[in-house]
């Protein structure tokens, strides 16, 4: 039904603030705090307890037929305090590379995704001018103890998303609603970016870094109105091309300075695509550019259609940068892991379609492996192939996780596969629709 190279990457990824538990450093821990925030006033004290479990976690995923995994090192851990470097918590990130490596996973590694230290939030925030200077201090004393255990970086991940949600939204850390400061935070990310990238090839000369961008595929609410089509387009803009306009071409408004430090600072572009969303013009919502964008709708054949869709045109808008892809989180939210083996299908087949038109994809990681702490959603949003149970933190497979398996192990997917997990499912890419 479709087909992949022998050497690309399967995997799924995980977010350390997300899985692990016990980050009281972290920003977000503080934010966690005021009722109201999180749903159903849930909290990550426990997460999945991935920091304790990394190793049976890394076992399951070697079972399961994962040749790779994307994590992310909790920047809170390594440095609790304002020049503090807690060397303790070094040695474990370097002992879960190499659990990775010995189970025959290639690590793909996140240095800063989403939370930042409460020192870091209090005294400075991503607004302020010395924040790209101070987290190259903590790319040093990352890169410097397991620099050589892992090829491929991404400094930062879902900058765009990131400051959306903390200063435009106002719903993450810190909680900001004001333009000029988004603007100054996503600045900064970037410039953190490109002093990371040249951090880690000056002690890792092998190495692949890039960034991950949140990618989307946004529709106007009303395909008659010339407001909101503007406004999709717009955002499309804004999430998908400037930051690869800005590393890969220096092609953002900053000094010319800037512009040589930011170019040519991407080895490859990674892809966290979560669905198609509908965008819509608002006036009254100055600080968040005038967008007001939905959700996607309920699961079911017709929108899941569509989401792979718009994968393919992510996909197709995105190569146009000459660089490797990674598909660095793909996945659903749902209690019904058939509707999972459903989008994992037409997702995975859409990428194999893109792949044999030409498109440079090195690797595909679901998102996630475990189920864990969704932000702002608590633990009512479940993407994991694997199940936590909530009480005892057992782990249990989803029939979605056996269908990866086969994928992962053989590159395709064999007809009574698809009998036996998506009755009825064909590959619409073979022109047989859905």
């Amino acid at each position: 039904m479709f087909s992949f190279p022998k050497d690309f990457l399967w995997g799924a990824s995980l977010s350390s603030y997300q899985v692990e538990g016990g980050n009281f450093h972290a920003d977000w821990w503080r934010w966690e705090q005021r009722p109201g925030r999180i749903r159903e006033r849930v909290s990550a004290e426990v997460a999945a307890d991935h920091f304790h479990r990394y190793e049976a976690d890394f076992e399951l995923a070697r079972r399961l037929g994962h040749s790779a995994h994307l994590f992310s090192i909790e920047w809170s851990r390594v440095q609790p305090d304002e020049g503090v470097t807690d060397y303790e918590a070094l040695a474990h990130d370097a002992a879960v590379v190499e659990a990775l490596r010995a189970r025959g996973l290639e690590p793909v590694c996140v240095l800063h995704h989403v939370t930042c230290p409460l020192w870091f939030a209090e005294r400075y925030g991503w607004h302020h001018r010395q924040a790209a200077a101070i987290f190259e201090r903590y790319i040093h004393a990352v890169i410097s103890e397991i620099g050589g255990g892992c090829r491929w970086w991404i400094p930062i991940a879902e900058t765009t998303r990131a400051v959306q949600e903390g200063y435009l939204n106002g719903t993450w850390p810190p909680g900001r609603r004001n333009p000029w400061l988004a603007y100054r935070a996503w600045r900064q990310q970037l410039l953190a970016h490109a002093k990371a990238y040249r951090v880690i090839h000056a002690l890792v000369p092998n190495a692949m870094v890039g960034t991950a961008l949140h990618a989307r595929s946004l529709a106007p609410t009303n395909l008659n109105s010339s407001w909101d089509v503007r406004a999709a387009r717009r955002e499309q803009v804004r999430f998908n091309h400037w930051i690869p306009r800005a590393l890969a071409q220096g092609c953002r408004p900053y000094s010319w300075k800037e512009r040589e430090e930011l170019r040519a600072t991407l080895d490859f572009l990674g892809i966290t695509y979560l669905g198609t969303e509908m965008v819509q013009f608002a006036p009254a919502k100055p600080h968040q550019l005038f967008v007001r964008t939905s959700q996607p709708e309920p699961l079911s054949n017709s929108s899941i259609a569509r989401s792979a869709q718009g994968l393919r045109e992510v996909l197709a808008e995105l190569s146009q940068y000459g660089l490797p892809l990674l598909i660095t989180g793909n996945g659903v939210a749902s209690p019904d892991d058939s509707a999972r083996c459903r989008y994992l299908l037409d997702h995975v087949a859409t990428v194999a379609e893109c792949i044999h038109a030409g498109a440079d994809i090195r690797g595909f990681f679901y998102q996630s492996f475990l189920d864990g702490f969704e932000w702002t959603h608590g633990y009512s949003r479940q993407y994991g192939l694997i199940h936590v149970d909530r009480t005892t933190l057992v782990r249990t497979p989803n029939p979605s996780a056996y269908l990866y398996k086969e994928i992962g192990e053989t590159g395709t997917v064999r007809p009574g596969t698809v009998s036996k997990f998506c009755p009825g499912w064909h590959n619409a890419s073979e022109g047989r629709g859905k």
